[in-house]
């Protein structure tokens, strides 16, 4: 897998690709674009036709992931208890 980062000069900012994201966070193709329709910071800039994305989003979509990870193995334990 090989992870594409732009960076841009102004305020330093990184900028990844759509299918980048979607490798990273191991997601189907829709669930990740209607998870970047709800999220209201994930504006992008088009580049060489495609869309970026700021690293923040990336960072949000992480932390959605982390947390319902967390909770269906809080969820699990509950169960079993």
């Amino acid at each position: 897998m090989s992870i594409i980062a732009y960076k841009v000069k102004e305020g330093e900012h990184h900028y990844y690709d759509f299918s980048t994201i979607k490798d990273l966070l191991n997601m189907d193709r829709s669930k990740l674009q209607r998870d970047l329709r709800r999220i209201a910071k994930a504006d992008f800039i088009k580049y060489k036709n495609q869309h970026l994305y700021k690293q923040e989003v990336l960072f949000i979509l992480m932390e959605e992931q982390l947390m319902k990870g967390l909770d269906k193995i809080e969820s699990s334990l509950n169960e079993h208890s």
